[in-house]
C-alpha cells in the first residue's frame, strides 16, 4: 500500500507526465491549424467574389458565345419565315414583270419595291414574334442587346439574300428595269420601316408594327397609282441627293440603336408585367 502511494508521487513520474502532455498538445496544434485572422478571411472573400456578382467575361469567351447564340437563334426561328419571304419575293417579281412596260411605265418597279418593303417588315415582325425567352436566358452573359442585334442581323441577312435574288431576276426579265434605281427605291424605305417595326416589336407593340408594316407599302402603292393622293413627295421617291441619303442613314442608325440599346429596359418591363399578371 505504501509502495503504491510512493510510486504515484514519484517526481520522475510527474516529469514524464508533463512531457507526454506537451507532446500531445503539440500534436493537436499541428493536426488543427489555427483559426485565420478576420482580415485574412475578408481578403480571401474579395479575391474570390460571389458567383451572383457581375463579373467581366473574357473576349474569347464572348466570341465563342456569339457563335453559339447565332446557332441557337437559327434553331429557334421557324422555317416558314424563309418560305414566306420567298413567296412574297416571287410574287413581287411576277407582278413587276407583268406591269413593267410601255403601257404602265415604271409602275412595275414601284410595285416591286413596295412588295420587297413589305417583305422586309413582315420578316422582322415574324422574327420577333417568337415567344420563347430560353435563348435570352441562356445568353444573359452577353446581354439582351447582343440577342436583339443577332436576331436583327439574321432577319436582315435572310431578307437581303431573298430580296437581292428577286431584284436580279426582275432586272434580268425586264432589261428596261435598271438594277441601281430598283435598289435605291427598295433599300431606303425598307430599312427605315424594318427598324421602326423592330423597335415596336421589342417594346411588345407587335400589332402596331404589323399594321404599320402592311399600311406603309399599301400607302406607297396608292401614291404610285394616283399622283393626286395627299402624301408627301418623299414617300413616292428614293433619296436623290447626298443630304437626303445622309438623313436616311442617320435616321436608320438612330432607330437601330434605339431598338438594340433599349432592349434591356423592354425586357425588364416585360418581366414586370408578367409578375403583375401572376
Amino acid at each position: 500500500m505504501m509502495a503504491t502511494q510512493n510510486k504515484s508521487s514519484d517526481p520522475v513520474t510527474e516529469d514524464y507526465r508533463d512531457e507526454v502532455q506537451e507532446v500531445l498538445r503539440e500534436n493537436e496544434q499541428h493536426a488543427q491549424p489555427p483559426v485565420p485572422a478576420f482580415t485574412s478571411v475578408m481578403k480571401a472573400i474579395y479575391q474570390e467574389p460571389s458567383l451572383a456578382a457581375e463579373q467581366p467575361i473574357p473576349f474569347k469567351r464572348r466570341v465563342r458565345s456569339c457563335g453559339q447564340l447565332v446557332r441557337a437563334q437559327l434553331n429557334l426561328l421557324p422555317r416558314y419565315i424563309m418560305l414566306i419571304e420567298i413567296v412574297i419575293a416571287a410574287g413581287a417579281v411576277v407582278i413587276s414583270s407583268v406591269l413593267h412596260g410601255a403601257r404602265y411605265g415604271g409602275l412595275g418597279l414601284h410595285i416591286l419595291s413596295n412588295l420587297l418593303m413589305l417583305n422586309m417588315a413582315l420578316t422582322v415582325i415574324l422574327v420577333f414574334s417568337v415567344r420563347d425567352d430560353r435563348e435570352l436566358m441562356l445568353s444573359m452573359p452577353l446581354g439582351p442587346q447582343v440577342v436583339v442585334a443577332t436576331r436583327l442581323l439574321l432577319a436582315f441577312i435572310s431578307n437581303i439574300v431573298v430580296g437581292g435574288a428577286a431584284l436580279l431576276v426582275a432586272t434580268a426579265i425586264n432589261p428596261v428595269m435598271r438594277p441601281l434605281p430598283a435598289i435605291t427605291q427598295v433599300i431606303a424605305p425598307a430599312t427605315l420601316l424594318a427598324n421602326i417595326v423592330a423597335l415596336l416589336c421589342i417594346w411588345q407593340y407587335s400589332w402596331v408594327a404589323l399594321l404599320l408594316g402592311a399600311l406603309a407599302p399599301l400607302v406607297r402603292t396608292l401614291q404610285d397609282l394616283g399622283p393626286s393622293f395627299l402624301l408627301p413627295a418623299w414617300v413616292d421617291s428614293a433619296p436623290s441627293t447626298t443630304a437626303a441619303w445622309a438623313g436616311i442613314i442617320l435616321l436608320a442608325t438612330g432607330l437601330l440603336s434605339a431598338a438594340i440599346f433599349t432592349a434591356p429596359l423592354a425586357w425588364h418591363a416585360q418581366l414586370a408585367d408578367g409578375d403583375k399578371n401572376c
